[in-house]
């Protein structure tokens, strides 16, 4: 082989490492773009459901607190009515109670006022 062959075929080597390099260069940018899209991706997906899953958890503890809230006013008119019940049925005994002190007090008004 001549000087010149020799030359070339390093010339050639050479050109054909820098396409190499320059291939490697643009799938290693590649590679790169796409592991940050798929990256993206994925911690966008992370976030949706993560937010799902709050919404889910607050939907949750919404009903549950509507839930104790509806148990809590039941409780309240049943004792209300149980309370009311009971008033009703002391009513007339007051009344007759407070019919006999008024009596009482115009039969005292009277007998002191012979």
């Amino acid at each position: 082989m001549s000087e010149s062959e020799i030359l070339d075929a390093i010339k050639q080597a050479e050109s054909d490492a820098s396409a190499m390099i320059e291939q490697a260069l643009a799938a290693k940018q590649k590679a790169i773009m796409d592991a940050r899209a798929e990256a993206r991706e994925i911690v966008e997906s992370a976030e949706e459901r993560a937010s799902e899953h709050a919404n889910n958890l607050i939907d949750a503890e919404r009903k549950a607190i509507m839930d104790e809230r509806q148990k809590i006013i039941r409780q309240g008119e049943i004792e209300a009515e149980s309370l009311n019940t009971s008033a009703s049925g002391k009513i007339d005994a007051a009344v007759e109670f407070l019919l006999l002190e008024f009596e009482k007090v115009i039969h005292a008004k009277a007998e002191a006022d012979e």
